[in-house]
């Protein structure tokens, strides 16, 4: 058989790729020998720069607190890859306990170790109820949830305290996106332009508060800063616009059980207002009102306007600060709900104004979640001391669409993120296994 040139070029391609995928998965492996009570290497594995960074004793050191933590090495997964060149590893050990690896190698032969990071054990899970059970032994309070998607109501894979609404911290953000997605349907244009007013101006995460007083910002543009960036300006700038009393009547449209608690739908300006100001009395005395009386308190005393920081105790989200009071809440079979909505809500050609929303969600991935099993991640995150949730909606090869979240808080002490997304991404790992979970009723919390 002959080939012309474009095939003979993307056959050679194709064997490049996979050439750098062997090399990857060959020095993944060699590096899995640091993880031993005799740790090993071959000679001249590690590039001179990461050397100089990292000594071969400090790798021996690494190498043998593992092992006797976790056991030898028995597996090396892969889980997903950045490139040809970078990609995640998990370690299964004997001691039944999964070690993440990080590694990256150099593009130019002979492919030398450029970069190597090893996360914390965490315990091998081979189902949904085993992630369910991990989870329970994180203390404080956790709404915990995976779902699988169709026309129908959403099919519970595992659950943990699915109903217990939570603060979820910049997660609240999907109602926002929810209510700008109805709008559009209605008729609201994508590319609408509204001014950056000073009342909109928040404090970081983001960056639009440093922009221009009056710039032009199109609607499309505040959505996609505040999905990708959880961009607190951009958010309330869409607050604004959408108007308060809409994302309210948004809420159970989108499955929200409990929607009085988020009434008043506060603003993120509000938030930093009624928990940082130096007068504590401020949140003390809105607190003690009903919901008419928090309605007209917003308005006369928590006035809008640039933030003074002045006048904040910004030390006051240094700790877990009324988190159950003062905060957006919702549980995880809320945000599944949600996230289904938004799902069903943006289907449609791409390109359509509420598809090219719903990926928004996608532009983030949040952890790094394999794309050989899952070419469509959508993500939002949400934290403050005290507080952690995560919200995936994701799309298998198959097309197969799943909704997890997990939100975790304690009033008392802070929560450890890098805790929770190596749960969850060992979560996200099992749901993408070729052999899935059965589903199990949503009464039966493991």
């Amino acid at each position: 058989m002959r080939h012309g040139p474009a095939s003979l070029l993307a056959l050679l391609l194709a064997c490049l790729a996979a050439h750098a995928q062997d090399v990857l998965d060959r020095r993944a492996h060699e590096a899995s020998g640091i993880l031993s009570a005799q740790p090993s290497w071959p000679e001249g594995m590690f590039d001179p720069a990461f050397s100089r960074q990292v000594s071969d004793d400090q790798l021996r050191g690494i190498g043998k607190d593992f092992f006797a933590k976790a056991g030898a090495v028995k597996t090396v997964l892969g889980t997903s890859r950045t490139n040809a060149h970078s990609g995640s590893f998990d370690l299964v050990m004997e001691k039944g306990v999964v070690v993440p690896m990080q590694l990256t190698i150099s593009d130019k032969p002979p492919h030398q170790v450029v970069g190597l990071f090893f996360g914390k054990p965490v315990p091998l899970m081979k189902d949904m109820p085993a992630v369910a059970k991990a989870l329970r032994k994180l203390g404080g309070r956790i709404s915990f949830g995976v779902w699988k998607l169709g026309d129908g109501e959403p099919q519970p894979l595992a659950t943990l305290d699915p109903d217990t609404p939570l603060a979820i911290g910049s997660a609240f953000k999907l109602y926002v996106l929810g209510t700008l997605m109805e709008q559009l349907k209605a008729g609201r244009s994508p590319a609408h332009t509204v001014p950056l007013t000073d009342a909109c101006r928040s404090l970081p995460s983001g960056q639009m508060q440093e922009w221009p007083a009056n710039a032009p910002v199109t609607l499309s543009t505040a959505a996609n800063l505040m999905i990708a960036q959880s961009d607190n300006t951009a958010t309330d700038l869409l607050i604004r616009n959408l108007g308060r009393e809409n994302i309210e009547a948004m809420l159970p449209v989108m499955g929200m059980k409990d929607p009085a608690r988020n009434r008043p739908f506060l603003t993120t300006v509000e938030l930093f207002r009624l928990k940082l100001m130096q007068d504590e009395s401020l949140a003390d005395e809105y607190l003690k009102l009903d919901e008419a009386g928090r309605r007209r308190f917003l308005q006369e005393k928590v006035a809008p306007g640039p933030l003074d920081l002045a006048k904040m105790d910004v030390g006051g989200l240094a700790t877990p600060n009324r988190i159950d009071q003062l905060e957006w809440f919702a549980s995880a079979s809320d945000l599944c709900r949600a996230l289904d909505w938004i799902r069903v809500a943006g289907e449609g050609p791409a390109g359509s104004p509420t598809r090219t929303l719903r990926d928004a969600l996608a532009i983030n991935r949040g952890l790094d979640i394999s794309e050989d099993r899952f070419p469509w991640v959508g993500f939002k995150g949400g934290s403050e001391p005290g507080v952690i949730c995560l919200a995936y909606l994701l799309q298998d090869r198959a097309g197969t669409w799943y909704a997890l979240a997990v939100a975790w808080n304690d009033t008392e002490e802070g929560v450890q993120e890098s805790e929770l997304a190596a749960l969850v991404q060992r979560a996200i790992f099992v749901l993408g296994d070729p052999q899935p979970a059965a589903p199990v009723p949503a009464s039966a919390a493991p």
